[in-house]
């Protein structure tokens, strides 16, 4: 299994602001204190992201090792699930964790669809962990672990579950599959966000996930320009909130509190406001791929 060299380790680590001691002093004593620090600092500086769907001339999606590595780390961009997941997937191997990469499907309003996820699960001393780094604003924040009725709180008020069980979609009621819900405060009801398996998908397996998700004109990714990343508290070790580019506004929700702190209405202020907010520089070149497409804002606050 390819993993990244010791100098792209070193430099993944300072990038999203651990030094190569933070992420090695707990890795033999407390190993998910470590994988914990390391997707809390990863979520909060790599952005889960769709805008080489949006900004480029190909609008083709790699998952190849090292354009990764050249995406996220030389760029300072992110990606979607299967891209940041499949990042951070090397980036633990190379660190020496246990771990394989499985597939998902995303529960739509007319339940679920085809595999279109991909997250990992992390082996400490035995234990399963879903770690899932590209998921977006109802996601997980930290490690669960896979325990039937597992409850956690997430970035607060939001809370998440676990739950080992049969799904409406099963013509075989002795089928099961791990289901992960969400709950936008103590007072919502629970909402299934994605199931998942613990059968290892190999990398042609995603490849295949990726093309579809890419390319299909009712992807999510392909319909929506967003981009967003976790918010830590002055300490930088806990999320407390989420700053969210999407369509024409940027967002900040800190706990219960929701607040859009920027309109957008034309791509001149959206191509500021990625710089702005996420560090994101667009190239002449990148920024006029978009041109032409649904996606495109062309002035007073519409699309084209």
């Amino acid at each position: 299994m390819h993993a990244y060299t010791k100098e792209q380790l070193s430099r993944y680590l300072e990038h999203i602001g651990l030094s190569r001691y933070d992420a090695w002093k707990h890795s033999s004593a407390d190993p998910l204190a470590c994988l914990a620090a390391l997707q809390t600092h990863h979520m909060a500086r790599v952005p889960f992201e769709s805008l080489s769907l949006h900004y480029s001339r190909h609008r083709l999606l790699s998952l190849d090792l090292e354009d990764l590595f050249r995406k996220i780390v030389d760029s300072g961009r992110g990606g979607y699930c299967m891209e940041v997941n499949t990042f951070f997937a090397a980036m633990l191997r190379s660190l020496g964790f246990q771990l394989i990469s499985v597939g998902g499907r995303v529960r739509g309003p007319n339940g679920y669809k085809g595999w279109d996820h991909m997250v990992n699960l992390v082996t400490i001393n035995g234990r399963r962990y879903l770690v899932d780094v590209g998921f977006g604003s109802n996601g997980a924040p930290n490690p669960v672990p896979l325990e039937h009725d597992h409850e956690f709180v997430g970035i607060a008020p939001m809370r998440g579950r676990l739950q080992y069980r049969n799904l409406e979609e099963h013509t075989d009621p002795n089928q099961r599959a791990w289901v992960y819900s969400a709950q936008e405060n103590g007072d919502a009801p629970w909402k299934d966000m994605y199931h998942f398996v613990e059968t290892e998908f190999m990398s042609g397996d995603f490849e295949v996930m990726n093309l579809r998700t890419m390319t299909t004109p009712q992807s999510f990714f392909v319909q929506s320009v967003m981009c967003m990343c976790t918010i830590l508290n002055e300490e930088k070790e806990k999320p407390v909130g989420l700053l969210i580019l999407h369509r024409d506004y940027v967002k900040r929700r800190m706990g219960a509190e929701s607040e859009i702190i920027e309109h957008l209405e034309s791509e001149e202020q959206r191509v500021k406001a990625l710089a702005k907010h996420f560090g994101i520089v667009l190239s002449p070149e990148e920024q006029g791929g978009i041109r032409g497409l649904a996606s495109e804002l062309r002035g007073n606050g519409g699309h084209a």
